[in-house]
């Protein structure tokens, strides 16, 4: 394996990893979103709510 090659496979490790490493972080700082804006609440589909138009895709 070449000098060049090496590098690029430690770049690509660190790149891979390091990533994998910063989104668990990420989620282990911040897991899950609990304030979420005011008419969310409902746990039906646009079809149970009567006062909301339904859009349907042509």
């Amino acid at each position: 394996m070449s000098g060049a090659a090496i590098v690029l496979l430690v770049v690509a490790l660190v790149v891979v990893w390091g990533g994998l490493l910063v989104s668990i972080v990420a989620l282990a700082r911040r897991p899950e979103r609990t304030d979420y804006p005011h008419g969310w609440q409902h746990e039906g589909g646009p079809e149970d709510r009567p006062d909301e138009p339904v859009e349907h895709d042509t």
